[in-house]
């Protein structure tokens, strides 16, 4: 009788554990967006969940401070970039979609096919991941960039078109007004913040390591300056609003 209750007992201990793990999807514009909420996908994962990252493009005009013209070069090392910080973080590695660009600097027509590609890609990549949590930038963008801005709104479309809001709950990261090293225009009034994820010294820790794999978009100062931010704060959280709908329809507005 003891064995049977010991295997029982064991049984439900491993179906609560398998009922905790979560798949986790972070879906952003370039190789280091990731970055944003580096510590939470890294919590994530320390914690036994499976955490995928999707990157639309693969970077190749981000010369923000690298003498690397840009190109294909370029692009091939970023996406070594995000591969070596998501292997820092914990993560599996980056999914890179090979979007030319989400904004109209390659022409309006140009655009609209890789908006659609995008749309296309994400359309068949996600029902096979078959995440419980995809998380993105919210309307602003996390910083008003115009291509996160795109990658928001198409992945909302995407949920909304395919009747997928409740299969495939979106999380967008939000920011409280007059946090450092975001910006400053990027805020939401916290009062519409719903899930507040926190973590441990260790993962921010991690998250300052796994930084240094992105030369090509930050100085040495910056990654320093970056660095003493996140020791300094002792909040060691980052914030989400979930996407809802209501449904039903009304005859008035």
């Amino acid at each position: 009788m003891k064995t049977i209750l010991f295997f029982i007992s064991l049984f439900l201990n491993v179906q609560m554990f398998a009922q905790k793990s979560k798949t986790i999807l972070f879906i952003g514009a370039h190789p280091d967006d990731e970055t944003a909420i580096s510590e939470v996908l890294i919590k994530y994962a320390r914690t036994g969940n499976k955490v995928f990252v999707i990157i639309a493009t693969n970077g190749k005009d981000g010369t923000r401070v690298t003498k690397i013209p840009a190109g294909d070069s370029l692009g091939n090392l970023r996406k070594k970039e995000s591969a070596c910080g998501c292997a820092k973080m914990g993560l599996r590695p980056p999914i890179f979609f090979e979007i030319q660009r989400l904004d109209t600097k390659i022409g309006t027509g140009n655009y609209f096919k890789e908006h659609q590609r995008f749309l296309d890609s994400l359309k068949i990549r996600i029902p096979s991941i078959n995440p419980d949590v995809i998380i993105t930038a919210g309307p602003d963008g996390d910083t008003h960039h115009s291509e996160h801005i795109v990658v928001s709104g198409a992945v909302t479309e995407l949920l909304l078109a395919e009747g997928w809001v409740k299969k495939y709950p979106l999380y967008h990261f939000a920011w409280k007004k007059g946090t450092i090293s975001v910006d400053p225009g990027s805020y939401m009034d916290e009062q519409y913040v719903n899930v507040k994820i926190t973590f441990t010294v260790e993962d921010k820790n991690k998250a300052i390591d796994a930084m240094s794999c992105y030369v090509t978009q930050y100085t040495a100062q910056e990654l320093k300056e970056e660095a003493e931010r996140k020791l300094k704060d002792t909040e060691n959280t980052i914030n989400f609003r979930k996407f809802i709908t209501a449904k039903g329809c009304k005859k008035e507005f």
